[in-house]
Order: C-alpha cells, then structure tokens, then sequence
C-alpha cells in the first residue's frame, strides 16, 4: 500500500525492528508530558519527516495500518495519535482512551 490512505481509513505509522522484535515507534515528551506515534496519511510524507523522529542508524520502516487498529493500541498504552504532514506539522491530534472511555 504505497498510495495515499486518506479516504480509506489506513495510515502510515513508523516501525522499529521490521519483521523481528517489531514495535510501533511511540514517543515521549517529557518536556509537555504527552506520549505520541506520529501518524501520515502517505507513505512518502512518512519517509519525508522520518529525519524528526527516528535516530539515524535506526532500523525501521514505514508501515501502513488501519486506523482502527492504530486506535486501540494508542488507547491500550496510552499514546496520543497526531496526524503529520511531510513537514512534521501537525494536521490533528487524536487521543483514542478519551474516545474509548478510559480517560
């Protein structure tokens, strides 16, 4: 799934460790207390703003998953979702546990 994703409900998330040990890559901003996987609605801005967030020597990959999906993880651990653009601007802040209930 290399095309856009905007209207079919998948998204472009970052992977650590592709095909072993995966992971979704989340992050922590100590600084305005807020947790985080940044989210593209095409693979190419997520490969674009890739340099903002991953480490240089990291193995990842830019991976599509459904929305739903998406959801339910960042509501089990607690991440917020911001939608990005290819600059790394924020285009919308989802916080799914507020949705599901369990803010």
């Amino acid at each position: 799934m290399d095309k856009t994703t905007h209207d079919t409900g998948w998204v472009y998330i970052y992977v650590n460790n592709p095909g072993k040990d995966e992971s979704f890559a989340g992050f922590d901003d100590q600084e305005l207390g807020i947790r985080f996987i940044p989210a593209f609605h095409d693979k190419e801005s997520a490969l674009m703003c890739s340099a903002h967030f991953m480490e240089r020597h990291a193995v990842f990959e830019a991976q599509a998953i459904h929305q739903d999906d998406l959801n339910r993880y960042a509501a089990d651990q607690r991440f917020l979702i911001f939608m990005l653009d290819k600059t790394g601007a924020i285009l919308e802040k989802i916080s799914p546990f507020s949705a599901a209930g369990d803010a």
